[in-house]
């Protein structure tokens, strides 16, 4: 499970680089918005990555090799996590006591999400490595480098990457379920 100290920084981390992600919209030349798309990224990707091999190498270690070990179960996690937390959310929101559990799931949730993603780029760097959860920063930056390619193919590579978003935010979402159901 990551500490405070993790989440807080990968959140941090997460809004620092948000508006550059904004930027890579609505450009006119297609090689352009490619460019824009695929730097800002490698950047996101990268810093999400190292940040996560950094602080919690630990953490780092046994979520890429429980994904090794089970990649199915962490995608199933991560569509329920992903899809069916914010649905239950915006349901417990339609009641305004509701909000009170509304508020700091999305808080959460964000969060899962942000270290989840971490996860999934140290988690395709390693595959490709072959590591096999001898995770470092390297590893981290082939992770970011293939992620930001692919991401920057039009649609297919926004699926792909969501995807592996899914199945990182899935590992993350498991693990934190079993910490906290004892």
């Amino acid at each position: 499970m990551p500490s405070l100290r993790t989440l807080a920084v990968s959140g941090f981390l997460a809004l620092a680089v948000f508006p550059a992600g904004v930027s890579a919209q609505g450009t006119s030349e297609p090689a352009l918005e490619f460019a824009l798309q695929f730097l800002v990224s490698l950047v996101i990707y990268a810093i999400l990555g190292v940040a996560l091999v950094g602080i919690g190498p630990r953490y780092a270690r046994e979520t890429v090799t429980e994904l090794h070990e089970e990649p199915i179960r962490g995608l199933l996690w991560g569509l329920l996590a992903g899809i069916g937390g914010p649905i239950v959310l915006f349901l417990f929101a339609i009641t305004i006591i509701g909000l009170i559990v509304t508020i700091p799931g999305l808080i959460v949730l964000f969060c899962v999400g942000v270290v989840g993603l971490a996860v999934a780029v140290v988690w395709v760097g390693d595959l490709l490595t072959g590591g096999h959860g001898a995770v470092g920063a390297g590893t981290a930056l082939v992770g970011a480098l293939v992620l930001a390619i692919v991401s920057a193919i039009p649609v297919l590579g926004e699926l792909i990457t969501t995807i592996v978003g899914y199945v990182g935010i899935g590992v993350v979402a498991r693990r934190l379920y079993r910490s906290w159901s004892g």
